[in-house]
């Protein structure tokens, strides 16, 4: 009994040893993308590369533009009217303070909604992004104050302009200096606004 036992195993461990041996191993493949030329000499088989190219994502264009400049940003008419540094902003009864040790930069814009349906400016989410650069290195992004005027409280119907603003809150430092400061946007374009 145990002999036709083990006869049985050695039988099933053959077979099995068997249909692996008949795998193309990576060597086979190897073999497989070589061919012979003209001259009898063996040449690999190389790739098309129009097969491995991946077409190019397209990058947003962006455009660089200056204070009461229009410029178009996605379904956005918009231009930055004037900008101010302030420890607060307020509106009607409502007012909001930056923190201590810093000032809000205040953006106030112009913009149109040349889309087919409302939609807000900006948003926490959806909308446009928007951040400040100082020295092309330092980022600040934009908060929202929920007071009236701001444009990241309340949507915008297709074809309506509407004026407001919109508050990055950002050192004294950057502030007070002479540097350069940027704002970017993006929606489905980039965009920058050069304050100095």
């Amino acid at each position: 009994m145990r002999t036709k036992f083990g006869l049985i195993l050695m039988i099933c461990a053959f077979l099995v040893i068997s249909a692996c041996g008949n795998n193309p191993t990576s060597s086979d493949s190897a073999k497989q993308d070589e061919s012979v030329n003209a001259a009898g000499e063996t040449v690999k088989d190389e790739p098309s590369k129009e097969a491995t190219t991946e077409p190019a994502k397209e990058e947003p264009k962006e455009a660089s533009n200056k204070p009461g400049e229009k410029f178009t940003l996605g379904d956005w008419e918009v231009v930055l009217d004037s900008f101010e540094f302030d420890q607060k902003v307020s509106a009607d009864m409502f007012s909001s303070s930056a923190d201590e040790g810093n000032k809000f930069l205040i953006l106030n814009y112009t913009v149109t909604n040349n889309g087919k349906e409302a939609k807000d400016f900006t948003s926490i989410i959806g909308g446009v992004s928007m951040k400040a650069i100082f020295k092309e290195e330092y980022e600040y992004n934009y908060t929202v104050t929920m007071i009236d005027g701001d444009l990241g409280t309340g949507s915008i119907k297709p074809l309506a302009t509407k004026s407001g603003f919109v508050v990055i809150e950002v050192p004294d430092g950057v502030a007070d200096s002479k540097e350069s400061l940027v704002i970017k946007l993006e929606d489905q374009d980039k965009a920058q606004i050069t304050l100095r």
